[in-house]
């Protein structure tokens, strides 16, 4: 790198980056070539020590005398990228050498809850599988036979739900169901039902493909929402089924509902989830299972990162991100619900605004499709208008935007299709 700037570019087509170099000093050599290189000046043996004399760590890596001994030293500046691939692939050895003495520490420490330590044992192997870069460049006229493929798939289904089907009839119709590969967001204030309609796309979603779908809810327990997908299924009154008042007709309903419930949807309660964990999970059931159909997380803001939490904003940021990644990963569609700001509730109209997404603008920016669920009324004696429920498409990377009528059924917690007269 310091004899040609084609070496530079091999290094970072490769992924190389300061912390993949074993020796310090080899660190801060290059993160003073990427610096250089980034401001468009001059690269050689005269401006790295000069780079480094500035912020003190010339004398720190062996002086200029050991930058022209590198210099000397290279073989063949041709071999950059060959270089390139064994410092990378060097590196990700020492990374594995490094989360094989975690796993055997995990191990060593006799944990109580052998599934967290699986969970953390692989999170530990796939963060260095994160860090691979793989050649993802194409050319266009080598991606025309795919897509030409593709046209002619869906032309011979004759179905324009090319997606996941969410079974909510006039979203899939605007959406052409959920798109693998996807962040779907679900924005809304607290109580207006947004768990309720993930559920329902959950139980719908893992009916229709009979497919995986995987529901992580960091805010409520496993026994209160298989309760409330029970209530909803059965349409049961919740508040029956929490003091145990049921009738006959009830436990026939619940009985049907039971059956129709034996679908793969897996929860997972555990309300400190990191995406890391999610996608190990993730991977050992489309592992068991032959694949996923969607991922559902409720909710985001619940979630942890690995950014300091000083940074709220950074660390939704960087969550966001990797849900995105996750499903272009696995192509599935995910789907993450998120809450609101207050703001939407002080304003005369109480219609959310892509501004409304609480704590970071990189939901807006990540998300394909971003969907605020309001509700005419919450409270109040008006039952026709607190059935009656709104899902805007605020965002949709690949098409239209509309108003989506949906009918809420609040004894149930339930959301339908909309008809004048209900369900």
């Amino acid at each position: 790198m310091l004899l040609s700037k084609d070496a530079i570019g091999s290094a970072a087509e490769r992924g190389v980056t300061p912390g993949d170099f074993y020796k310090s000093g080899h660190q801060h050599i290059h993160d003073a070539i990427q610096s250089l290189n980034v401001a468009g000046e001059p690269v050689d043996v005269v401006t790295v020590s000069d780079k480094l004399q500035r912020v003190g760590l010339l004398d720190t890596i062996g002086g200029i005398d050991y930058l022209v001994e590198l210099q000397n030293r290279t073989p063949a500046v041709s071999s950059a990228d060959r270089y390139a691939r064994i410092v990378r692939e060097t590196s990700m050895l020492r990374r594995l050498i490094l989360a094989a003495s975690e796993i055997a520490e995990i191990g060593y420490s006799q944990p109580d809850n052998i599934e967290q330590a699986l969970d953390r044992a692989e999170s530990s192997i796939f963060e260095v599988a994160q860090n691979q870069v793989s050649d993802t460049m194409v050319q266009l006229n080598d991606l025309m036979p795919q897509t030409m493929d593709r046209l002619s798939e869906i032309m011979e289904k004759g179905d324009p739900i090319t997606g996941i089907p969410t079974g909510f009839i006039d979203l899939d119709a605007l959406l052409s169901g959920l798109q693998p590969g996807t962040l779907n967001i679900i924005g809304a204030r607290p109580a207006v039902g947004k768990s309720a309609l993930a559920m329902g796309m959950a139980v719908n979603v893992a009916t229709t493909t009979n497919k995986p779908v995987l529901f992580f809810s960091l805010e409520m327990g496993r026994a209160e929402l298989s309760q409330r997908i029970l209530s909803s299924e059965a349409r049961v009154d919740s508040a029956k089924l929490r003091n145990g008042r049921l009738n006959g007709d009830d436990w026939s309903r619940i009985g049907r509902a039971i059956g129709r419930l034996s679908v793969p949807l897996f929860i997972d309660d555990n309300s400190a989830v990191t995406v890391m964990e999610i996608r190990a999970k993730a991977r050992r059931i489309a592992a068991k299972h032959g694949g996923l159909a969607m991922i559902v997380i409720d909710y985001l803001q619940l979630m942890g990162g690995n950014v300091s939490a000083e940074n709220r904003q950074l660390e939704v940021s960087e969550i966001s991100r990797n849900l995105k990644i996750l499903a272009r990963d696995f192509e599935i569609p995910v789907v993450a619900l998120s809450q609101l700001s207050r703001g939407v509730e002080t304003r005369s109209d109480k219609r959310p605004t892509l501004s409304d997404l609480r704590e970071s603008g990189a939901l807006e920016q990540d998300a394909d499709v971003v969907m605020f669920l309001y509700r005419a009324a919450v409270s109040g004696d008006d039952a026709e208008r607190k059935a009656e429920a709104h899902l805007q498409i605020a965002k949709h990377r690949a098409g239209p935007l509309d108003d989506i009528r949906l009918f809420f059924s609040a004894n149930f917690t339930r959301f339908d299709n909309f008809t004048s007269k209900g369900p």
